[in-house]
């Protein structure tokens, strides 16, 4: 996406019209690397996301709410300090470059003015947040502090002069730089040079302006003047892109979705595009969902670590089991031998290496050749082939236990896995940690020692007049199939799938079969055959059921069932707010 002076520029002169007088009310940190300011501006309530993520750099305004952690991080506490109940000014960009600036008037304790600058550098990987004194230029704090940045050449802590980064390209409002950069172009690529002259664009911006210029990107000769002053025409638009009539900020598709936000439709981009009111509702609508997605993976990053650890144990743990049991394959072969000398000791002597017998056992009696230990007499020989065997059928019993237990547990830690994978909430990622830790994983805390611990409740539908719950782990799996649902209520399952448990309802009343498809298709979609077209789903009244001999939460056995097959579908439209 063109995350580009061009783009940000029409982004903040947006932001300026919409927060020049806003008073700043509450502020939450509810990332390392995000801060959200919850403002009061034209009578509305808005909350504006700055965001400093590696990957997704960006500021908008968003109606997305996401968890804050107990203890506020000190720069939140911070900017609380210094922010709360002042006024925004204005936004304003420096430099020419990727970096906001919201100008601040505020008050200390003393109700003395203060006039502050809440910077962000929306640079990629060299992204940051910091808070300026604007009457002195000195940082009063950095949300990434540096004591010296090799990239940007700036020392970024707590009373330094703040200064921008260095910027050796010519900028967009250089009009004699301009002239020079496109003079100097003597042939090659159009593209490249553009980007290495002059500041302020992006690769798709820079194609953007070639294309509408009319000048092609590889050329073998340099620029005519006609040619020059179209891409000084494009030059001065593409800077005021807010005040143009190009200005329609909008976002290319990709499956079906938002990908990449524009501050008008590229026409060198050649796809669709989907119009928005504002640039702040592009923002939002193409990197709000990549970044809770990316945000979900690191917050559960630790889960997925400790599930897949778990696994690999056991998978090793079974494969000792089986070679085990493999190699107690051939009791049944060291007790033959062993009655065969037995019934043959009168026509064998010590010290023989084999012995050929005849095997009784078989039709025709074949000769057999058994191997001896020439420092035993055949009588010891003979108890030494029936020790053999009574020790590998005791491993024999004792092992098939063993693989039963392993097969089961990694059946168990899939499941998990499963669930880990629609984890969202703190809470949520708690009681996977519960799980997780009573399967044997080591440090499990870090979610239950932040926040006091409560149950999480599963989902709740209200379909056609019946209520329908759906477990989000195994615990409330257990919880909702063993403790909350009643003999005669519909309980349903993905065939042969780890997922959720979903319960229907029945209060004593016959559960229609839309009911049931519905609900089955609720049940499809929370397992692990959710991306299929049709999935199999079973269905049988909670009497039916057992818990697994395992006693691990949330796996069941029954035989009586009915299936059907659905395609999976959240249901979304019937969901109801969870009763807890």
């Amino acid at each position: 996406m063109p995350n580009d002076f061009v783009t940000l520029n029409a982004l903040c002169r947006e932001l300026n019209a919409a927060l020049s007088g806003a008073k700043i009310d509450k502020i939450h940190m509810p990332e390392d690397d995000e801060i959200t300011l919850f403002v009061r501006a034209g009578g509305k309530n808005l909350s504006l996301a700055l965001s400093c993520n590696a990957q997704n750099p960006r500021i908008h305004f968003t109606e997305r709410k996401k968890q804050n952690p107990v203890n506020a991080p000190a720069f939140c506490m911070l900017l609380r300090k210094f922010l709360t109940g002042a006024t925004v000014e204005g936004c304003r960009m420096l430099g020419e470059d990727r970096i906001f600036c919201f100008d601040i008037l505020s008050r200390n304790e003393m109700r003395d003015v203060l006039r502050l600058s809440l910077i962000a550098e929306m640079m990629g990987r060299y992204s940051n947040l910091l808070l300026v004194d604007a009457q002195t230029g000195t940082v009063k704090d950095a949300l990434k502090q540096a004591s010296f940045d090799t990239a940007t050449k700036r020392c970024l802590l707590p009373g330094a002069k703040y200064e921008l980064p260095p910027q050796n390209k010519t900028k967009l409002s250089d009009k004699a730089g301009l002239s020079e950069a496109l003079d100097s172009f003597c042939g090659g690529n159009l593209k490249n040079h553009l980007l290495s002259a002059i500041g302020g664009f992006a690769p798709a911006t820079a194609e953007e302006a070639l294309y509408a210029s009319g000048c092609g990107i590889l050329r073998d000769e340099p620029l005519s003047e006609s040619e020059k002053a179209a891409l000084k025409a494009e030059f001065d638009e593409l800077e005021n892109v807010y005040d143009s009539p190009l200005f329609s900020p909008c976002a290319s598709v990709k499956n079906g979705r938002p990908d990449d936000y524009f501050a008008f439709p590229y026409a060198s981009v050649g796809t669709d595009f989907i119009r928005y009111p504002s640039m702040s509702a592009a923002v939002d609508a193409c990197v709000g969902e990549k970044d809770a997605e990316e945000r979900r993976r690191q917050h559960v990053k630790h889960l997925v670590k400790a599930c897949r650890g778990l696994i690999s144990k056991t998978q090793k743990k079974l494969e000792k089991c089986l070679a085990r049991k493999s190699e107690a394959a051939g009791a049944e072969r060291n007790r033959l031998f062993g009655e065969l000398l037995t019934s043959h000791l009168y026509a064998l002597k010590r010290g023989e290496k084999v012995a050929k017998v005849a095997n009784y056992y078989e039709e025709g009696c074949p000769e057999v050749e058994i191997p001896l230990d020439v420092t035993l007499s055949p009588q010891q020989n003979a108890a030494q082939y029936f020790k053999k065997y009574a020790k590998q059928k005791r491993t024999a019993q004792l092992v098939d236990a063993q693989i039963s237990e392993c097969e089961t547990t990694l059946e168990y830690l899939r499941s998990i896995g499963a669930f880990i994978e629609g984890c969202t909430t703190q809470e949520e990622i708690a009681e996977l940690e519960k799980e997780l830790e009573a399967a044997g994983a080591a440090g499990m805390r870090s979610a239950r020692s932040a926040r006091k611990e409560k149950p999480t409740a599963p989902l709740l539908y209200d379909i056609d007049g019946f209520t329908v719950a759906a477990g989000k782990n195994n615990l409330q799996n257990e919880k909702l199939t063993f403790k909350t649902a009643n003999g005669g209520d519909i309980w349903l399952h993905a065939k042969n799938s780890h997922g959720s448990h979903v319960v229907i309802f029945a209060e004593n009343r016959p559960v229609p079969d839309e009911v049931i498809a519905k609900a089955a298709a609720i049940a499809a979609y929370r397992s692990e055959a959710a991306n299929s077209d049709k999935t199999e789903v079973d269905y049988t009244q909670r009497k039916n059921l057992r818990r697994h001999p395992c006693g691990k939460p949330g796996m069941v056995l029954y035989t009586v069932y009915n299936s059907v097959t659905v395609k999976p579908d959240p249901m979304s439209r019937y969901e109801i707010k969870s009763r807890g």
